[in-house]
């Protein structure tokens, strides 16, 4: 008796857990924020890596010293707030991500104190949350451009060299971004049987671009790099890809169509691979443009963002080459997301009221 009332209890505890199986109340969609933030760090890391084995010592340097100081406003915050571990690697995230867009000439004891004030700034005073309004790397290295601007790198292109066709391939033979030995075999593989079929030759050096442009702001430098982060980061809805893929369509489209006939040129003949491989553009799309708490909330929102931050960066970067264009693109979106975000806000109250305008009549009747 003793064993068959056991059996019965077993066989009800498990239909019990089979019920609870199937009605969870809880159903994740997207991966924690923590998880994001380590997934984040772990792939900006590659771009730490791949500047130590190309002996980008002094790009490393700086690197350090921003993340030091970063550490030191996340110790310091710690120590007021009690905030946990989770807000820290976030801190640090931030304080890579504004490492990698400095020049690596750049004083590394003067990024040491941008970064530091920056960061605990903003934890501190103006943006107590993960949800910032606006991209805290993006300020500190406009504070940093606007401190030791002559750090930073000029721009590659003229007037003349935009009127070009092909402005990329000028740069490239001219001498401005480098050519690497494996770049000739890669090269002729690609257009014998791939590019072949559409009646196309890509010439010598677009598969170094990709590689590495060796510019002297390290996010600039590892497009393929970048390219694979994205696709990690993209690929289980940790973000959204509407605001990046906007932002990069619209760009692209409006450099190849009206770049070169702004300065003489013809229409339709802009280079979107130099906007897109240069000034850091697939870095900022893929890491800044839509950080936590500066993205709308709803589809609509986040389609106009993109196209608009598409049409800034156009504005402001041209077709490419810019040192800090981005950043300050970053830094327009975010004050237009403030703008969706209110209209999102007004329209989600006025749908709330009405539907309880409409209970309360049913109540009512």
């Amino acid at each position: 008796m003793i064993e068959q009332e056991k059996l019965k209890s077993i066989n009800i505890d498990n239909k019990l857990q089979s019920k609870f199986h199937l009605i969870k109340p809880y159903l994740y969609f997207r991966p924690s924020i923590s998880t994001v933030i380590i997934r984040i760090l772990i792939l900006l890391s590659l771009q730490v890596i791949a500047l130590f084995f190309t002996k980008s010592y002094s790009a490393i340097f700086v690197i350090l010293a921003s993340v030091l100081g970063a550490a030191c406003a996340a110790a310091l915050d710690f120590l007021l707030t009690k905030k946990p571990l989770f807000n820290i690697m976030n801190i640090l995230t931030q304080g890579l991500l504004l490492g990698l867009l400095i020049p690596e000439n750049y004083p590394v004891i003067t990024i040491f104190f941008i970064s530091f004030f920056s960061l605990f700034i903003s934890q501190t005073i103006f943006f107590k949350s993960i949800n910032n309004w606006f991209n805290v790397p993006a300020i500190a290295v406009i504070i940093a451009w606007f401190i030791g601007r002559n750090y930073f790198p000029e721009f590659l292109i003229t007037s003349d060299i935009i009127s070009l066709r092909n402005s990329s391939v000028y740069l490239i033979q001219n001498g401005s971004f480098p050519i690497f030995d494996f770049d000739s075999t890669i090269t002729n593989f690609l257009n014998t049987y791939v590019f072949n079929i559409f009646d196309i030759t890509v010439p010598e050096g677009f598969i170094s671009l990709f590689w590495d442009t060796h510019s002297a702001i390290p996010a600039f430098r590892f497009n393929f790099i970048t390219i694979i982060s994205s696709i990690i980061l993209f690929s289980d809805n940790a973000f959204s890809g509407i605001i990046p893929w906007l932002f990069l369509i619209v760009y692209g489209l409006l450099v190849r169509l009206f770049s070169p006939f702004i300065f003489g040129g013809s229409l339709n003949q802009g280079d979107i691979l130099l906007a897109i491989l240069t000034s850091g553009t697939l870095f900022c799309a893929t890491f800044l443009i839509q950080w936590y708490g500066t993205v709308p909330i709803t589809t609509a929102g986040k389609i106009l963002l993109g196209l608009i931050s598409g049409i800034f960066a156009f504005l402001i970067i041209g077709c490419g080459t810019s040192p800090v264009g981005m950043v300050f693109t970053v830094l327009l979106t975010n004050f237009t997301n403030l703008i969706i975000r209110s209209f999102e806000e007004v329209n989600n109250s006025l749908s709330t009221a009405s539907v309880i305008s409409k209970l309360l009549s049913k109540g009512d009747n």
